[in-house]
């Protein structure tokens, strides 16, 4: 069952309303959408809302990679988050 918003931890909220906040065509990564987020040390908290959240609430998770600039993501889910960013013509971060 998908939450409403309202339902979800404050922290959470947070994470979900920094991961829509990255522009078209840009990227950011875990920790930087975690401290925008106001969580220290929540780069995995991060990667868990991505993961558990990213398709209820329309999250644009190809746009979230490591901090080191590569991707995450292994086997099918790294070729869909490389096609989408190509496709979005990404431009860094």
């Amino acid at each position: 069952m998908v939450k409403d918003i309202q339902e979800l931890k404050p922290e959470t909220q947070k994470i979900l309303a920094e991961i829509k906040r990255v522009p078209y065509g840009q990227v950011s990564s875990y920790r930087d959408i975690a401290l925008r987020a106001g969580l220290i040390n929540g780069a995995r908290q991060v990667a868990r809302v991505l993961h558990g959240l990213s398709e209820s609430h329309q999250l644009p998770w190809w746009r979230i990679i490591r901090a080191d600039g590569n991707i995450g993501m292994h086997g099918e889910g790294r070729v869909e988050q490389i096609r989408l960013l190509r496709i979005r013509r990404f431009r860094g971060h």
